[in-house]
């Protein structure tokens, strides 16, 4: 059986440098799959492609706020990309997932594909100000994404932890994941 950490939250707010510090922390090897390693396959026709991932931004909104919508393509991306994860836990590798759910049935994928395994679901938070600082640093993003995303990653989803990284390091708050979960 393997043990499988998901770290949902915003963009920028901090879970693949969290996701760093448990693999530096844990006694356990894990493995850390990233959401946007698997958009990062894509080929880049399918960028900002109506069948994949379009990043619109909002109408009228001040500040600025860039709405995510998925397409069949990206659809079947995202699926895929769980799919692969089941497949590396089936084989007792240990994953850390750094994703970012904009719909109601992200959890219940990961929860039927990895059925049979140590399943822990993390909620990653920062300030909406910390994020927005980081969005705009990190420059590989539309300015925007983090505020449309702020108030629906969290939608409907249960944790068996929260972490805070608006003022912690990375470190800090690794190590209450690995405490709580054994790792």
């Amino acid at each position: 059986m393997a043990t499988v950490i998901v770290l949902n939250g915003t963009s920028s707010a901090g879970k693949t440098s969290l996701a760093r510090a448990i693999q530096d922390l844990s006694a356990h090897a894990f493995l850390h799959v990233q959401m946007d390693s698997f958009l990062s396959m894509q080929p880049a026709r399918m960028d900002n492609h109506p069948d994949a991932f379009v990043f619109r931004p909002v109408a009228g909104a001040v500040p600025p706020e860039v709405a995510i919508e998925t397409g069949p393509y990206g659809a079947r991306l995202l699926d895929g990309m769980r799919r692969s994860i089941a497949a590396l836990a089936d084989a007792s590798l240990n994953v850390i997932v750094d994703d970012v759910w904009l719909g109601m049935d992200e959890q219940q994928a990961y929860e039927s594909l990895l059925r049979g395994h140590d399943v822990n679901f993390v909620c990653v938070r920062a300030s909406l100000e910390v994020c927005e600082a980081r969005e705009k640093v990190r420059g590989d993003r539309d300015i925007g994404q983090v505020r449309w995303q702020f108030a629906r990653v969290h939608q409907g989803a249960r944790y068996d932890l929260e972490v805070d990284t608006t003022d912690s390091p990375p470190e800090q708050a690794a190590r209450k994941i690995v405490d709580a979960f054994a790792l």
